[in-house]
C-alpha cells in the first residue's frame, strides 16, 4: 500500500490534533514509505482495504494470532532517513481494530533496526480500538538508526485479532527540541 506523499502529508496536517508553531513537515524520515508495510508471516495473506476518513483511503488488514513471542507476526514499514542518538523523533501511526483482542487490542509499536540485533530507539504502546485514530508518540532516540536500516515495526502476536494498519509517519526533530511544542501526542 502506496499513496501519493503530498497528499498524505495535506490530509494529516488538515486532521493532526496538536497545535505547531513550525512545519513538522520538514522533518519526516520516511515520505516515500508512509503507506508501506511489510508483514512477516504472510499467512493468512494481508489485504488492501478502502479506509474512509484516514489520510490516503486505504489500509492493510492483517491477522493476529497468539504467539509464543509478541514478534511472531509482525508488519514493519521502512524509514528511510537516519536517527542520532539523542535525536528527538515523533512517530504516528493510523490503526484500526478490525476485530479486536478480547478484552482490547493493545499493540507495541517500536522505531528500530531493520536486521539483527533489531536494536530499539523508541518504544511505546497503544491501545487500538475499532475506531480510526492517530496514535502518537515522541522520544529522545536512546540508539543510533543509520539512513535505510530501520522500520517503524508493530507486533501482533498478542492475541487473536483483525489490525487494520494506516499510514504512518516518522519526524526527526534533531537534538535539543523542545518536546512541549508537540502538543497533544504522547510524549
Amino acid at each position: 500500500m502506496k499513496k501519493t506523499t503530498a497528499f498524505l502529508l495535506a490530509s494529516v496536517l488538515a486532521s493532526a490534533s496538536f497545535a505547531q508553531e513550525f512545519d513538522i513537515w520538514t522533518k519526516t524520515i520516511n515520505n516515500d514509505t508512509n503507506g508501506v508495510w511489510q508483514v512477516q508471516p504472510d499467512k493468512p495473506k494481508p489485504k488492501d482495504v478502502k479506509a474512509p476518513g484516514i489520510p490516503g483511503e486505504m489500509a492493510l488488514r492483517v491477522k493476529g494470532r497468539q504467539g509464543a513471542n509478541p514478534w511472531d507476526v509482525q508488519a514493519a514499514s521502512p524509514i528511510a532517513g537516519a536517527i542520532a542518538a539523542g535525536d528527538v523523533i515523533m512517530v504516528m501511526a493510523y490503526l484500526r481494530a478490525e476485530q479486536p483482542a478480547e478484552g482490547g487490542s493493545k499493540l507495541s509499536l517500536r522505531v528500530q533496526l531493520a536486521g539483527a540485533p533489531y536494536t530499539s530507539t523508541m518504544d511505546f504502546t497503544a491501545a487500538v480500538t475499532t475506531e480510526w485514530k492517530s496514535y502518537c508518540a515522541h522520544r529522545v532516540a536512546t540508539a543510533e538508526m543509520p539512513a535505510g536500516r530501520s522500520n517503524v515495526n508493530v507486533h501482533l502476536a498478542t492475541a487473536p485479532q483483525v489490525i487494520d494498519l494506516g499510514p504512518v509517519f516518522v519526524f526527526n526533530f534533531g537534538p535539543g527540541f523542545d518536546r512541549t511544542k508537540l502538543k497533544g501526542c504522547d510524549g
